[in-house]
């Protein structure tokens, strides 16, 4: 691919970002005679920021098992496909990840893991799909619980058993008089007591869940040494993760790095003053998928640390609008839900396969063993040219991806993570469709991030001016007071929605059309030429 910023990225829909213009604010008086007529021609307006159309989900891209499933959770639950298509995909890797690794070419090999970040208004039932695309993964995890239930009682009862003796060999090993002191011999006797029962003491069972959802850096550390090396980091409520006890001040840095470390798949290392709080664990794996409303993506979406730290450009995310208003029940089946969808099925079936296959772990370390899955050959070839004209936009004067390198810079590597998962799923090898697939998904989070910076980056009110506007051609291209209260949400302030018109007028996009009896303008419509 070459540097040029029209050209589409494997089919993904990259275009040019919208350009930015300044505003200069003018009166029309000068423009118009004092009867309302008009001698001289229109002045065209001042600019506005355009306002990009954001990719719709290349759904397809998912497969015949992902996306079908995710085609099917969207219909059932009624939320954008965007959604139901990220749950899918993170849980997926989850799944993927505590079996295999991908290998790219001779540039190296590391995780499948994907972490997925989905922006969704309250009320547009993230928790729904959220539930149902990890219905394998709570399935596994019950069943984990009831099969080590015995286990824990077993051990409850072992450790009491063991404290008690514990107690009885430090207790006969006391002098009789608080007098006398223990001589060395008796003090080495005891210590060789106390050591051979130290190996004696009841190990705990493993945990049973393999998800968690408001950690900290030490329950994390914990969780990987008394669980299964591979977990997930799940939230339908991110809101709890960003705000919650492993992200304070004191914590948040630590927890960063640990989070990154394990999407890079590095070596975990704790050093601790305590005894045995410090150590190294290697080969464990993590998937994210954390769910937030529009107004904590754009806290987190804009937090320094976050950003600096590259903590965020290792996310997936994924922003679409609200279907709310539009999800009406007439006309389905209601004898027809998600427990009988065939597309459904037939993905929780292959979820529940995989995840009860034995997964490899190494008894001396507790990691994981995992199989290389090999990027190569043609496959290789066409992930080198996504990788290349990811790599070619990346210019910060020219680049499509300029003003979101971070991001760009690990999307090649994600989109070899994501062909790994969907053939891993499908029980396939990477193939160059897949890797096509791969590079089509990777092409819309590109594209979506890219027209949101870019979108950020103009003043907030020109935002909104240009949204009113688009507004009032929506209502036919007029607009008066009474109506105020018909507009969304974020117009139906009347002062607000005056200082907006009062600039799209001088600005020569609104004609004033009437003036109410305050004196105040009382109707505008967009000039017909």
């Amino acid at each position: 691919m070459g540097p040029q910023k029209s050209q589409k990225l494997n089919d993904g829909g990259i275009g040019g970002l919208a350009h930015t213009h300044t505003t200069s604010h003018t009166s029309t008086a000068n423009h118009r005679r004092s009867d309302g007529g008009s001698n001289l021609p229109m002045p065209k307006p001042q600019p506005l920021p355009e306002k990009e159309t954001s990719p719709t989900y290349p759904v397809e891209a998912l497969g015949p098992i992902l996306g079908e499933a995710a085609h099917a959770l969207a219909y059932h639950v009624q939320a954008p496909v965007g959604l139901a298509a990220q749950s899918v995909l993170a849980a997926s890797a989850l799944v993927a990840q505590g079996y295999i690794d991908v290998e790219r070419g001779r540039i190296g090999r590391g995780p499948v893991s994907l972490f997925c970040l989905s922006v969704a208004e309250s009320g547009d039932r993230k928790s729904s799909v959220d539930k149902l695309a990890l219905k394998p993964i709570r399935d596994f995890e019950a069943a984990r619980r009831e099969h080590l239930k015995e286990d824990l009682l077993q051990y409850k009862s072992s450790m009491t058993a063991w404290e008690l003796r514990r107690e009885s060999v430090i207790k006969s090993a006391k002098p009789k008089s608080d007098k006398v002191l223990m001589n060395e011999a008796d003090e080495a006797q005891l210590a060789q007591e106390l050591t051979s029962l130290e190996t004696e003491k009841p190990t705990p069972p493993p945990r049973s869940p393999i998800t968690f959802s408001e950690p900290t850096p030490e329950a994390i550390w914990r969780h990987y040494q008394q669980g299964l090396p591979s977990a997930g980091l799940f939230s339908d409520e991110g809101v709890q993760f960003f705000n919650g006890h492993g992200m304070t001040n004191e914590a948040r840095g630590r927890m960063i790095g640990c989070i990154s470390q394990l999407w890079d798949g590095s070596t975990l290392q704790r050093t601790r003053a305590a005894e045995g709080e410090s150590g190294e664990l290697d080969n464990r794996r993590l998937s994210t998928h954390l769910m937030v409303q529009p107004v904590v993506s754009s806290e987190v979406l804009s937090d320094p640390l976050l950003l600096g730290q590259g903590f965020l450009a290792r996310f997936l995310v994924c922003h679409e609008d609200s279907l709310a208003g539009s999800r009406f029940l007439q006309g389905r089946d209601s004898n027809l839900g998600p427990m009988e969808d065939p597309a459904i099925n037939k993905y929780w079936q292959r979820l529940n396969e995989l995840l009860n296959a034995p997964q490899n772990i190494d008894e001396e370390t507790g990691g994981l063993a995992l199989q290389a899955y090999p990027i190569s050959g043609a496959a290789y070839e066409k992930w080198a040219v996504l990788h290349d004209g990811i790599e070619a936009q990346l210019s910060p004067d020219s680049g499509r991806f300029g003003d979101i390198k971070g991001f760009a810079s690990k999307a090649a590597e994600n989109a070899a993570r994501i062909a790994a998962v969907l053939a891993f799923i499908e029980g396939s090898t990477i193939t160059p469709d897949i890797i096509q697939r791969a590079g089509t998904l990777i092409a819309y989070y590109l594209e979506s991030m890219a027209i949101r910076t870019g979108d950020a980056a103009h003043d907030k009110g020109d935002i909104e001016a240009r949204d009113l506007l688009t507004q009032i051609n929506r209502l036919g291209g007029s607009l008066e007071a009474s109506s105020f209260k018909s507009l969304p949400r974020q117009f139906r302030s009347a002062k607000h929605t005056r200082q907006l018109l009062k600039r799209l007028t001088e600005d020569r996009h609104l004609l004033v059309t009437n003036i109410g009896p305050a004196g105040k303008p009382s109707a505008w419509e967009i000039p017909k030429c």
